[in-house]
């Protein structure tokens, strides 16, 4: 007698999982490690200033009286705010029937647009961006990225075509030159750089292939790490970002 079996069973119902696996990279090292502040107007603005380089020759006979200086102002800088958006659109309907693995579609695609926009931002941070205002109507107004505010304390290769540095902070883009091997030598040299100009080097950002490298270094610095796919170019120039390891 034939056994009647699933092959032509009507009605049996479908085994699907009420669990969504989202299976790309949500990371945003960068843009989690910076500070935050608001922006009242499109151009934001800040003042940085620096110390008179110290000296040994500061002695000053008893009774003298003081002597006129010259006072050097403060810097001012800025960067245009850049608008970033998701749209989602979703039917009543769609929002109204049974899903698996969530209960509003909209909640769900307004989740997964936030996840998306916070990798823009990171890529837009890690770009080589310069700011522009944009334009009425025609060309959107976009931000300086990270990379068009550094433009010392930076690594390039001398041996052969050698890069170089924005010119106008916030401005204008970098331009990289040959590439070669990411070493310790050359990530030691940055940070020391940055150190005697008066940074504090906390944490290295690196691509994932990069970060391979990095576990090789001897160093006691290579403890700590964090990953990042939107930086790709780090072995250009180590100098990118002030850095600890």
């Amino acid at each position: 007698m034939p056994t009647f079996d699933r092959y032509s069973a009507i009605g049996a119902r479908e085994d699907l999982s009420d669990v969504i696996y989202s299976i790309a990279p949500t990371d945003t090292p960068i843009m989690n490690s910076i500070g935050k502040s608001k922006a009242t107007g499109t151009f934001h603005e800040w003042q940085t200033d620096t110390l008179a380089a110290a000296t040994t020759a500061n002695a000053l006979i008893e009774g003298a009286d003081a002597t006129s200086i010259t006072v050097v102002p403060t810097v001012r800088i800025g960067n245009f705010t850049q608008i970033v958006g998701k749209t989602v659109q979703v039917s009543g309907t769609l929002e109204a029937v049974d899903k698996a693995g969530r209960k509003s579609e909209k909640a769900y695609q307004l989740a997964k647009a936030s996840s998306e926009i916070k990798r823009d931002i990171e890529a837009i941070i890690t770009a080589n961006q310069g700011q522009s205002n944009g334009s009425s109507g025609s060309s959107a107004r976009v931000m300086g990225s990270l990379l068009s505010y550094i433009k010392t304390n930076t690594s390039k290769n001398p041996t052969a075509t050698t890069g170089v540095d924005p010119t106008t902070i916030g401005v204008s883009t970098r331009t990289d030159g040959t590439t070669r091997t990411f070493t310790e030598t050359l990530l030691k040299d940055v940070i020391a750089k940055v150190f005697v100009s008066g940074g504090t080097p906390a944490a290295l950002f690196v691509s994932p292939a990069q970060k391979q490298v990095v576990s090789g270094f001897t160093g006691s610095f290579r403890l700590y790490w964090s990953s990042s796919t939107a930086l790709s170019s780090t072995n250009k120039r180590t100098g990118n970002y002030p850095s600890w390891c």
